[in-house]
């Protein structure tokens, strides 16, 4: 169950994409499945509790501690009560990582699952609050910046880290998929375009994305409805502009990654429509 659901995006000022999204719950009782963002995801609770499953760890959250999803990392979570969530594209952050001379890259960026630091959970959610209440461009980008700099000098680790041998094949899959997402796409077709056979395609995807193919489409077709009900398009339309098969496989797969009905997140990031 969930509830209280209100959505705002953000552009960034410099950013070649829209950089920032905010989600509110006033209640929430939910679990989510294997999943990821393309995003860095903060979560700060307001009085909730939670679980998380990440890096073959389980993890529990409340007041106080900060919640951090590094971008394209599965994991699984469990949220009750009131809680705040801050996701920020890379493009954003590494334009902050370029104030401390490493060019901007964030590949080597490395920050804990759950920070205990009180300071720095108020002034995460003084930013969320700056850009949930409409407050001043100024005020917003200011209590952005200032958090997410106190979040890198506080905690920020950047060792060298490895490449992971075969990232550049699954990479074109990954980019297929993208491109592709409206179509049915078979898995052969995929294995071609990696340069392997389906069958090991199916379990190196697993293995090295953490969720098999067939997820990771679903999850991308569930951003794209998102993006399209923030952009007022109807229910009916979404689904298959998205590559729903039909309005049932759409409601499920959506509610199952995003917590809430399409119906509801539509009222939620369109409260003026709704009048």
């Amino acid at each position: 169950m969930a509830s209280g659901l209100k959505v705002k995006h953000f552009k960034v000022r410099g950013s070649a994409d829209d950089g920032i999204t905010v989600h509110q719950w006033e209640s929430v009782e939910h679990t989510w499945p294997n999943h990821s963002h393309p995003e860095y995801k903060l979560g700060v609770s307001e009085g909730g509790t939670g679980t998380f499953f990440y890096r073959g760890q389980r993890y529990f959250t409340g007041p106080g501690k900060l919640l951090v999803i590094h971008p394209n990392e599965v994991h699984s979570c469990t949220a009750t009560g009131a809680w705040r969530y801050l996701y920020a594209a890379p493009n954003v952050i590494a334009s902050i990582v370029r104030t401390f001379d490493r060019n901007g890259d964030i590949e080597p960026l490395l920050l804990p699952p759950v920070i205990d630091d009180t300071q720095l959970v108020e002034l995460v959610l003084q930013a969320h609050r700056a850009m949930d209440d409409g407050d001043p461009q100024l005020d917003q980008e200011s209590a952005f910046y200032e958090a997410i700099c106190e979040l890198l000098v506080r905690h920020a680790s950047m060792p060298d880290i490895p490449k992971k041998r075969g990232r550049a094949n699954i990479r074109r899959v990954k980019e297929s998929l993208e491109a592709k997402f409206r179509e049915n796409v078979s898995l052969h077709e995929l294995a071609q375009l990696a340069g392997t056979s389906a069958p090991y395609l199916s379990r190196v995807f697993s293995k090295e994305v953490g969720i098999p193919i067939q997820a990771y489409l679903s999850q991308i077709r569930v951003r794209r409805a998102q993006q399209m009900l923030m952009a007022g398009e109807t229910l009916a339309n979404v689904a298959y502009a998205a590559g729903f098969a039909d309005q049932s496989h759409f409601t499920r797969h959506f509610k199952r990654f995003i917590g809430v009905a399409p119906g509801a997140y539509s009222k939620a990031v369109n409260p003026s429509s709704n009048s």
